[in-house]
């Protein structure tokens, strides 16, 4: 092809295929952004008691390496296929294909070794040939120990890897969509892939405690996730809901000790640990709206703060005799939000006290048990006191009893202990009366029986504390406690 001017030059011709190539890209750019601009990439991520919802729109009909999904596009199902080749440009896709190379170059070293060995059984060397056959001998087993080495490392790294991967996925095939999805996708993973738990984290401060709250994420799923938003539901997705119907309420004359009351009871009791089960099951009792959230199928933790605030404490050390001699050091604080049933991890600045801690309520108060003080120890023994008849021509028997607590101080400092203790309760004709405490101070003995003491322990010294009850009861009864 000549120029219009007739100089005779060549005029290069353009090329077909890359004018192909432009236009394709063209129409996938197009498509892209009206997805953009209409929002329809907006990836979104619900968490239920029974079950994972990860909506998104697929670019590709590749999925990932799990087990147990399910997939709707629009209002299609459409099922999950597993395929040997797996695209290069995904991360899990990457690391699947690290360790088939890996796999590979241990076996390649495996049959070298096989062959050497077969090679060296099956040669006989002749007389005139002995030193070639010495020096090919020597150089063979230098080669041979170096195969050797190789293969343990291989051996190692491998199993090291295999484990690393299976620890981010459910399964060790990748999955693809059997046929091509062009709008949403929803993808329901089952619960377990996806591990999620609250933790509580506490800064001790001069006067006040730092409590901040953060939600704990882990994904084994196999699907790497990204998120615009996150949401999480106290509640199931495939619950059950009825409708209530009126019923009258009839009045009937049932004998005591019948069976429907025994079989009332027992549907009650049924009904309470199914709702103590379930609740114990899935940690989160409440709605969580976040933020964007990126989770790949690491299986590492990743941590999304939810709150954080700063309210004044009282910390003080706590032993519970009756249970044990241990002494606890806990912090009191009154909580600006709800505290859900969680672990705590306790620090002070830089300096970590507890990653394994828990708390209770008392009251509008949070009770943070935070450390033991193995300084000091609490021990109770058992105080048997005066047997004697009482009440309208002796019907009745008082009885004394009571315990002695022995706390030893090892420490250089003084201690101030409160100590948390129980008495029996009155119950029809048992009736207990506390007597004396002797050895600290104590406040009022309430209706459960807990009594608690306060005393102050010198460096060194070793204490007693006696507490006496006494217990009145009829006369012919044996009462245990």
């Amino acid at each position: 092809m000549r120029d219009k001017r007739g100089k005779g030059r060549k005029v290069k011709e353009k090329d077909p295929y890359f004018l192909q190539r432009f236009t394709r890209l063209l129409q996938v750019g197009s498509v892209v952004w009206g997805l953009l601009v209409t929002g329809s990439l907006a990836a979104s991520l619900e968490i239920y008691r029974d079950g994972v919802r990860y909506r998104y729109v697929p670019v590709d009909d590749y999925v990932g390496f799990v087990r147990g999904a399910k997939a709707v596009c629009g209002e299609r199902s459409i099922s999950l296929i597993s395929r040997e080749k797996c695209p290069e440009t995904k991360r899990l896709c990457k690391e699947a294909k690290s360790l088939d190379d890996l796999r590979f170059r241990l076996e390649s070293v495996r049959n070298a070794l096989t062959m050497t060995d077969h090679w060296v059984t099956g040669s006989r060397p002749g007389a005139p040939d002995a030193g070639t056959w010495l020096a090919a001998a020597e150089k063979m087993g230098k080669q041979t120990a170096e195969w050797e080495r190789t293969q343990r490392h291989l051996t190692s790294e491998l199993t090291s890897r295999e484990r690393q991967f299976l620890h981010q996925v459910s399964d060790e095939r990748p999955r693809f969509l059997s046929q091509r999805c062009k709008e949403e996708l929803g993808l329901t993973l089952p619960p377990a892939l996806i591990d999620i738990a609250l933790i509580n984290v506490a800064d001790l401060k001069t006067e006040t405690i730092e409590v901040s709250r953060y939600l704990s994420l882990r994904n084994h799923s196999g699907v790497d996730i990204s998120s615009k938003d996150l949401r999480i539901y106290a509640r199931s997705f495939h619950r059950k809901l009825r409708p209530i119907f009126f019923r009258p309420l009839v009045l009937r004359g049932v004998a005591k000790g019948s069976a429907s009351h025994s079989t009332d009871r027992k549907i009650r009791n049924v009904e309470q640990k199914y709702q103590e089960a379930s609740s114990t099951r899935f940690p989160i009792h409440r709605d969580y709206t976040l933020g964007k959230i990126d989770l790949p199928s690491t299986g590492e933790e990743i941590r999304i703060r939810i709150n954080s605030y700063s309210v004044p404490r009282k910390c003080e050390e706590l032993s519970y005799p009756w249970r044990n001699a241990t002494v606890y050091l806990a912090c009191r604080f009154r909580p600006e939000r709800p505290m859900e049933s969680a672990r705590w991890i306790v620090r002070s600045g830089h300096r970590l006290i507890s990653e394994n801690a828990y708390g209770t309520y008392e009251g509008k108060d949070y009770l943070l048990v935070i450390d033991r003080d193995e300084s000091v120890e609490v021990h109770r023994r058992a105080l048997a006191g005066k047997v004697r008849l009482s009440g309208i021509s002796g019907g009745k028997i008082s009885k004394e009893d009571g315990f002695v607590l022995e706390i030893v101080n090892r420490s250089s400092r003084q201690k101030s202990l409160t100590i948390i203790e129980r008495i029996p309760v009155s119950t029809g004709d048992l009736h207990v009366k506390l007597l004396k405490v002797e050895g600290a101070a104590h406040d009022s003995l309430n209706a459960e029986g807990r009594l608690v003491l306060r005393t102050a322990v010198a460096p060194g010294e070793h204490k007693q504390i006696t507490v006496l009850f006494e217990v009145t009861y009829p006369k012919g009864l044996t009462i245990r406690y």
